[in-house]
């Protein structure tokens, strides 16, 4: 008897947890946080994991291109040294910024070095206009390239991310743009890296129709913030992350209905944009201020 009571006892409270369980949300996923290395390339591959490890996140974005930590044309060289050292920390390149914008020969070349070394995501170069020709042309002209680049990584399981940038020169800035080079791409091969800052900056007071119009093209995030300075004026200053005009709203707002997907940290405010060795733990400590920030948001 008191064995049979025991356990109806014990049943009618675990069915009390799952009752309890079902109605508590499930804590939501996150995708991988990452920092990009330009500010901090000077350090060598094992201490930049190190560093990285610290921090608690995921790994880096990696500057694989002209004037990066690996120039393109030393890659199969030094990307399986980048690719072991960080595994000793368990980090990871999860993104790679590239001058890749096309498919040639040396471009395959260098993709099938990323490809080989786990590598499958790579942030793309920027197609730029001439504002003297027509724009919605050159649109058009540009999605060529951009098919081809998204046939290759179709047939190659790897996925091209587009970074959301300012200014009238170049493609994407004001979203809609990119919305329209990309109608045709599945996002899977070429995606939107939506950068908080840069779409904040140029879209305004209608961001949130910018947003709209991208939103299903987003396969990244880019984490950085800004301020206009100075009365009348179009010029932006840098800042720390939550201290301009992007918040934990803009960002949530971003990632609602998303998928979980890397969010990589931008730190441009310090005062290099690549800190040469002898100031080189200055620019890690202002990223690691950074990614404290992100952490307080997710």
């Amino acid at each position: 008897m008191e064995r049979r009571k025991f356990l109806q006892k014990s049943g009618a409270m675990m069915a009390g947890i799952s009752v309890s369980r079902g109605k508590t949300p499930l804590p939501k996923k996150n995708g991988p946080i990452v920092a990009f290395e330009k500010p901090f390339q000077a350090l060598d591959y094992d201490r930049m994991g190190e560093e990285l490890a610290k921090m608690g996140i995921q790994g880096i974005e990696a500057t694989i291109r002209k004037g990066g930590h690996i120039e393109q044309k030393n890659a199969a060289e030094e990307v399986p040294k980048m690719v072991a050292s960080l595994a000793k920390n368990d980090q990871k390149a999860y993104l790679v910024a590239c001058n890749v914008g096309e498919i040639t020969p040396e471009n395959e070349k260098y993709l099938k070095v990323l490809k080989d070394n786990g590598i499958t995501r790579y942030r793309m170069e920027y197609y730029r206009y001439n504002l003297k020709g027509d724009l919605l042309q050159q649109v058009k002209d540009h999605a060529t390239k951009a098919k081809e680049l998204a046939s290759y990584n179709r047939e190659n399981g790897m996925q091209a991310i587009y970074q959301l940038h300012s200014g009238a020169k170049l493609l994407g800035g004001m979203s809609w743009d990119l919305a329209l080079l990309l109608q045709d791409i599945d996002p899977a091969e070429i995606g939107i890296g939506y950068d908080l800052r840069h779409f904040r900056t140029d879209s305004g007071l209608s961001w949130k129709a910018a947003l709209q119009v991208a939103r299903k093209h987003i396969q990244a995030i880019y984490v950085k913030d800004a301020v206009w300075t100075g009365p009348r004026t179009n010029k932006l200053k840098n800042v720390p992350l939550d201290t301009g005009f992007v918040d934990k709203a803009t960002f949530d707002e971003v990632r609602k209905g998303q998928k979980p997907m890397p969010m990589s940290v931008h730190m441009e405010w310090g005062e290099s944009s690549i800190y040469p060795k002898d100031k080189v733990m200055e620019a890690v400590a202002n990223v690691a201020r950074e990614v404290k920030t992100l952490k307080s948001w997710l």
